[in-house]
């Protein structure tokens, strides 16, 4: 495996808090956590990065996968001298915070991974194939509005659709179709195992881009896992519903603090 890339970072609150390590979805970047993070920052130290081929982040070589995006991960909390936090991730990005908590189990205190997901379903293969094929061709424009519907799936087209709408057509189509393709055969089955640290789970009941029984598939494979069902929310849960996933994490950390 290549060596790590220095990701960028934004850090919150005091550096002598519990640390909370916070992985943005895909078509994302860190300020996918901003409205949580403004109310996490009060009690934990959240570290927030751009993974590679998002935000500010240049685009890599080639795809990258989510063992190496988690190797990023660890090698930042090395670089900012954190010896474990939180990990909690959305999404895709769940699934890199698993990945990571798997590989380096002595850095991760608890693992919270919201629209949890292990792999991708064939139709869902096949819609981000598609996809990057029409932003390669035709740029971000092509996709909207019908991806941001489907993310915001039976939820209102509110300021935060709006947010999410605008920077998702601001995305280079490139570092876009780098992201799909580091992240189209993953499966995380096999590491779930390994994973030895509590686990908190919070699917949406609105996400149509989540297998349904992925939290059932990931509680039956971790040891120590919880699913709490945030049922009129869509795939995008912290920042769909910062307020409610805000308070969750805070009853999980006050668990492990115990």
């Amino acid at each position: 495996m290549s060596n790590p890339v220095e990701l960028k970072v934004e850090t919150h609150g005091r550096p002598d808090a519990p640390a909370l390590l916070l992985v943005h979805a895909l078509g994302t970047d860190g300020r996918f956590w901003d409205e949580a993070v403004a109310d996490l920052s009060k009690d934990f130290r959240c570290i927030v990065p751009d993974l590679q081929a998002s935000g500010r982040m240049p685009n890599p070589p080639q795809p990258v996968t989510a063992q190496k995006h988690a190797a990023d991960l660890i090698a930042l909390l090395d670089r900012l001298g954190i010896e474990r936090a939180i990990f909690a991730g959305c999404a895709i990005g769940g699934m890199v915070a698993a990945v990571a908590a798997a590989s380096a189990p002595d850095r991760c205190a608890g693992l919270v991974m919201t629209n949890p997901g292990v792999r991708n379903a064939d139709a869902v293969k096949d819609m981000l194939r598609a996809r990057v094929g029409e932003v390669r061709a035709k740029g971000m424009q092509v996709l909207l509005p019908a991806a941001a519907e489907k993310t915001f799936q039976g939820m209102p087209h509110d300021a935060r659709f709006e947010r999410y709408l605008e920077r998702y057509a601001a995305q280079d189509p490139e570092a876009y179709a780098l992201s799909v393709l580091g992240f189209l055969d993953i499966d995380i089955r096999p590491i779930l195992p390994g994973i030895a640290c509590p686990v908190l789970l919070i699917p949406g009941g609105q996400d149509v881009l989540m297998p349904a029984d992925s939290a059932e598939v990931i509680s039956s494979l971790v040891p120590q896992a919880e699913v709490v069902r945030f049922e009129e929310v869509a795939h995008f849960i912290p920042f769909q519903a910062p307020e409610r996933f805000v308070a969750e994490l805070r009853r999980f950390a006050a668990k492990l603090a115990a």
